[in-house]
């Protein structure tokens, strides 16, 4: 049901585009090619990954990048985690059309207060199985669910009970898989927590769209009560430390055991250190 949704909602976004190509042939092109793109305006796929070259989808053939210099497509959609590496190539190449990343395009006239549609899209952007499969080997989607609907049930007055019964398993699984979040933290479609392990976030936390965090991760607050903001498209690695009021601006990166106290980032930045500092920006 949420892929049919999902797919009208990009197909209508996508009426003004006549030629599209697709950037990525791996397991997130596939899907978004299979469940969520309009293939009749799928020009070409291109993939820098030879294996991927020989393969075809609905006739559809794949090339390498070079071939958008050749044709020039009305719109590029990014189906690759390293989507800022490939923005940062369609601007060097003065390539001049519109380019979205594939989950950007969720995004668009979302209604984030919808938990149930939130959660799916948790759970698609976690890993693209079954749910007994995501559920064995990616335990920690447990939390991303009691999360989820715990927020969409307390809404409702006559389902109150259910509410608390789901409120205990969640703040269960966080117990067992070491995941503090409570509910009161306000979090966008797309939450991601890469591995189970010692992950805090204080109540007042608000996080944006698609945010990935690995383990052994605080956001919180200090004694001057600031609160963390992380803005959409934000990726978290190991041991890193988000206090304060901190910042993250959309499509950050922040390295591997970092400490960020009220840092203000940037668009499109890799931040790391101790204190931490912008690094690079795409």
């Amino acid at each position: 049901m949420f892929n049919s949704l999902i797919k009208k909602k990009i197909d209508k976004n996508l009426l003004e585009y006549k030629k599209i190509v697709v950037w990525g042939f791996g397991g997130l092109g596939e899907l978004a090619l299979s469940k969520w793109l309009p293939a009749d305006k799928i020009e070409y796929i291109v993939d820098t990954n030879k294996k991927n070259l020989d393969k075809k989808f609905k006739k559809i053939n794949c090339f390498t990048p070079k071939k958008i210099l050749q044709k020039k497509p009305d719109l590029i959609i990014v189906c690759s985690n390293a989507y800022l590496e490939i923005f940062k190539y369609i601007k060097e190449k003065n390539i001049k059309c519109k380019y979205y990343y594939i989950y950007e395009l969720f995004l668009i006239d979302h209604n984030s207060c919808n938990e149930l549609t939130n959660l799916y899209i948790d759970l698609v952007a976690t890993k693209n199985c079954s749910l007994l499969k995501l559920l064995l080997i990616k335990p920690q989607v447990l939390v991303n669910i009691t999360y989820r609907l715990s927020k969409y049930l307390r809404k409702y007055k006559l389902l109150i009970i259910f509410y608390w019964l789901i409120a205990f398993l969640h703040y269960l699984f966080c117990m067992i898989l070491s995941i503090q979040l409570p509910l009161n933290v306000k979090a966008g479609p797309g939450l991601i927590f890469a591995h189970p392990g010692t992950i805090v976030f204080t109540r007042n936390a608000k996080l944006g769209s698609f945010v990935t965090i690995y383990h052994c991760c605080t956001i919180g607050t200090t004694l001057n009560g600031g609160n963390p903001v992380i803005k959409d498209f934000v990726t978290i690695y190991t041991g890193s430390q988000i206090l304060g009021s901190t910042v993250l601006d959309s499509h950050s990166r922040v390295g591997a055991m970092s400490l960020l106290l009220d840092f203000k980032g940037k668009k499109n930045s890799t931040i790391a250190g101790i204190p931490a500092k912008t690094i690079n920006q795409f």
